[in-house]
């Protein structure tokens, strides 16, 4: 698979997960845990896709020296947007269930890991288009 497709393969891997998980627990543990469910995975997607966006820009530089300066800026706004997302969660939501925050959010940040496979081939070496 082109390396270009995995990211945003990756992303809607986790936005899907995480619908699917908050449409099963809401429906077995009812409305609470199910939104809480949704909102812990937007806890990891939204971080994500910015960081994405930051690396994966068009028309950016591709210089080492640029793209290393873009994924420091990406990985410390996924961190600063991630503790962000968890304060809100926690500050403002109520009832909130935090079991289903982090379910959501582990779920979501499992598909990373989908994503990484998927991008290796398996093997451990980037896939590239020849």
């Amino acid at each position: 698979m082109d390396a270009q497709r995995v990211v945003p393969l990756t992303l809607l891997a986790q936005a899907g997960v995480s619908a699917a998980l908050a449409a099963l627990l809401w429906a077995v543990h009812g409305e609470t845990t199910g939104v809480s469910t949704l909102l812990g995975g937007a806890a990891a997607v939204v971080p994500n896709a910015f960081l994405a966006a930051r690396v994966l820009k068009p028309g950016r530089d591709w210089s080492p020296s640029a793209v290393l300066r873009s994924a420091w800026i990406g990985e410390i706004g996924k961190i600063l947007l991630t503790v962000l997302a968890f304060g809100v969660i926690f500050g403002a939501v109520r009832p909130i269930s935090a079991p289903g925050v982090f379910a959501g959010y582990i779920a979501a940040q499992l598909m990373v890991l989908a994503g990484l496979l998927i991008g290796t081939g398996g093997n451990g070496e980037m896939v590239t288009k020849s």
